[in-house]
């Protein structure tokens, strides 16, 4: 008896410090998740915050892009009236490949689908300084390939350059608008 008396004696020390001990681990762990949630939530926020306006810039620096490898601006910026149509494709292609190269690191920040839109509007600027260059006489001068492309140009819709950034606009509306 006395060794029952004994273990009930310890058991009702125990059993109180035993619930306490549960009861303040079961809340630590609560609040533990619920501070790692609102650090989560908070770091989210911050870089929220933080990219909003990198991708602002990439879009800017995309329509920059597309207006600087647009036929009618490459034509103005690297047109003269000596030069042969054979070096003003080479300029024109070099243009274009070097702003696109410069404005590579862009795609990530840029949507997929806007990344997509600006490589094949790139390929057909280049499809179509090509294919007018193609149907040049041999010793053809830049101002006759100028005017082949701003006649083409100008029988279109609009450029591809063009909806391009028309695309770009809508799709920075439909994020941040």
């Amino acid at each position: 008896m006395d060794l029952l008396n004994t273990l009930l004696e310890i058991l009702k020390y125990i059993l109180p410090s035993v619930v306490v001990f549960l009861t303040a681990l079961y809340l630590m762990k609560n609040q533990s998740r619920e501070t790692l949630q609102k650090m989560a939530m908070e770091s989210r926020k911050l870089n929220q915050n933080l990219l909003t306006p990198i991708r602002l810039q990439a879009y800017e620096r995309m329509v920059l892009f597309l207006e600087r490898i647009s036929p009618n601006q490459l034509i103005i910026n690297l047109n003269q009236p000596n030069m042969s149509a054979h070096a003003l494709r080479a300029e024109m292609l070099a243009t274009v490949n070097q702003e696109f190269a410069y404005n590579i690191s862009q795609q990530m920040y840029i949507s997929a689908q806007a990344w997509n839109v600006v490589k094949v509007v790139k390929e057909q600027v280049i499809q179509m300084i090509n294919a007018h260059y193609e149907l040049m006489p041999e010793h053809a001068m830049a101002p006759d390939l100028s005017r082949a492309i701003i006649e083409t140009l100008m029988k279109g819709e609009s450029q591809p350059t063009q909806k391009a950034i028309d695309f770009l606009k809508s799709e920075l509306n439909l994020y941040f608008g």
